[in-house]
Order: structure tokens, then C-alpha cells, then sequence
């Protein structure tokens, strides 16, 4: 079994429609990589937090490193996305 040493938060929102782009494409480098991604997803719903809402409710989708820090804010590409999580995903 594969140990998934990175935490990789993705702040969302019910009814963003960017964030549900992402969310397609996270989905599809989930199916492709089975149980060889080299970390953790959890989706944060901004809702959730009052700060976390302010910091980013103009700027979701972002992705978030918890271990180094760095964020992926949109627009990005599939491609952006593969590089940014370091993962080898092709599309057939």
C-alpha cells in the first residue's frame, strides 16, 4: 500500500462552478493513478470557517500543500495541476 505522506486541501464552495471543474479533474487523477497518489485530498468547504472564507472566497478553486505551504490558485490547466502535484497523468 502506497503511504500518502502529503496533505493536499482543496477549498471549495457549493454552486462554484470552477470549483467543480477542478474537482472533474482531481476525480479523473484519482481514477487514473488507483492507489499509487502520493497524497491525501480533503475537500474544505470555505462555509465552514469565517477566515478561511475571507481569505479565499474570491479566489477558490485553490489547492493547498499543507506540508510545504504552496497553493495553486485558478485559473490552471490539467496539465498545471499534474505538474503542481507532481503526478504523471496523460489523457488517452
Amino acid at each position: 500500500m502506497n503511504e500518502k505522506n502529503e496533505k493536499i486541501i482543496f477549498f471549495t464552495t457549493f454552486g462554484c462552478h470552477l470549483c467543480e471543474e477542478v474537482e472533474k479533474m482531481l476525480s479523473f487523477i484519482l481514477y487514473k493513478m488507483g492507489n499509487n497518489v502520493p497524497y491525501q485530498l480533503e475537500i474544505f468547504d470555505i462555509i465552514d470557517d469565517e477566515n478561511i472564507m475571507q481569505k479565499y472566497r474570491a479566489t477558490i478553486p485553490v489547492l493547498k500543500n499543507e506540508n510545504t505551504q504552496h497553493e495553486l490558485m485558478w485559473p490552471f490547466s490539467f496539465e498545471q495541476l499534474c505538474q503542481w502535484l507532481k503526478v504523471e497523468v496523460f489523457i488517452e
